[in-house]
């Protein structure tokens, strides 16, 4: 049996949501790689899990039942893994990050760490101070390229580790317009005439994209309502009385807000920024934070990564 644990993940996420695309942009591989991977479970099982109708998918009977074993078995692994390493650790203390990127970023390798390190106490916070030294204040930073750029100017030297490159998207609710399934991009010229909600510049690290794209489009964005609060800005959206431009990382989080959201990559702009978590040079860090610290490097790995 050649099957792995990749392939039942890849597959129970398919099965789910039942849209190749969009299950291939949530698990972070190519549309052709998604499906190639199911061609081969199918071809282990020995019988189609899915029927296909035209571009839709919806799972079969085959398929359902197999759901059942993939995930009891994939749940019986994963317990096996937690309980094998959480042996392993028995580190105490406190962690603290600031987030100037959105918190979700990290949480599921927080919720990772903290499986393994149960008396590790994490203090996760969203930063929406101005003052510059309140990174002296945290162990670690969530933040992006540019952040790493402007914090690597003071006179403490930082070491940044690149977590993963993320590229923004449009978000429209069908309660404010209706497009077809087949359109997946959209451009900023064609937005000119809509409602955009944007966020303030909060912090001296963030300075919300909408403004850029639209400038670069020939046109100033008109305005529905500015808010730093993520569920608000969401509510609005799904309401269908504006729409908004957000990193893929705030997708997962939008969508439990506004379930039948739809999403849209932008044409002839290249959105893309990279996501880091950074901790000063010189700075004495705790045991609990350097074994994140290293945990980070594990969960997050980079072959171009300078960290230490």
């Amino acid at each position: 049996m050649d099957m792995d644990m990749k392939q039942l993940e890849y597959f129970l996420v398919l099965s789910e949501q039942e849209h190749m695309s969009s299950s291939a942009a949530f698990i972070g591989i190519s549309q052709p790689a998604l499906s190639k991977s199911i061609a081969n479970l199918e071809k282990e099982v020995g019988t189609k899990l899915f029927d296909r109708y035209g571009n839709a998918i919806k799972l079969n009977d085959y398929g359902k039942n197999f759901a059942v074993y993939a995930r009891k078995a994939l749940d019986n692994l994963h317990s096996g893994f937690r309980i094998i390493k959480q042996a392993q650790y028995d580190t105490c203390g406190e962690i603290r990050i600031v987030c100037h990127a959105f918190a979700d970023c990290i949480t599921d390798c927080i919720l990772a760490y903290t499986e393994l390190n149960p008396k590790i106490r994490i203090t996760v916070g969203q930063s929406q101070d101005k003052d510059e030294n309140l990174t002296e204040q945290t162990d670690f930073v969530l933040g992006t390229q540019s952040e790493a750029t402007m914090l690597s100017k003071n006179e403490q030297a930082w070491f940044f580790h690149p977590l993963f490159e993320e590229q923004h998207c449009i978000l429209i609710s069908p309660r404010y317009r209706r497009y077809p399934e087949n359109i997946s991009e959209l451009s900023m010229e064609e937005l000119k005439d809509d409602f955009f909600i944007e966020m303030p510049d909060v912090t001296i690290f963030y300075s919300d994209i909408t403004y850029k794209l639209c400038r670069a489009a020939g046109y100033s964005p008109k305005i529905f309502c500015s808010t730093e609060d993520f569920i608000t800005k969401m509510r609005f959206v799904d309401a269908g009385k504006a729409i908004c431009i957000l990193p893929e990382c705030c997708l997962r989080v939008a969508r439990q807000l506004s379930p039948d959201i739809r999403t849209f990559h932008i044409k002839n702009y290249n959105t893309s920024r990279q996501i880091f978590l950074m901790r000063r040079k010189e700075s004495l860090m705790s045991e609990a934070a350097l074994d994140f610290w290293n945990f980070v490097q594990d969960y997050f790995p980079s072959p171009d990564s300078t960290s230490p």
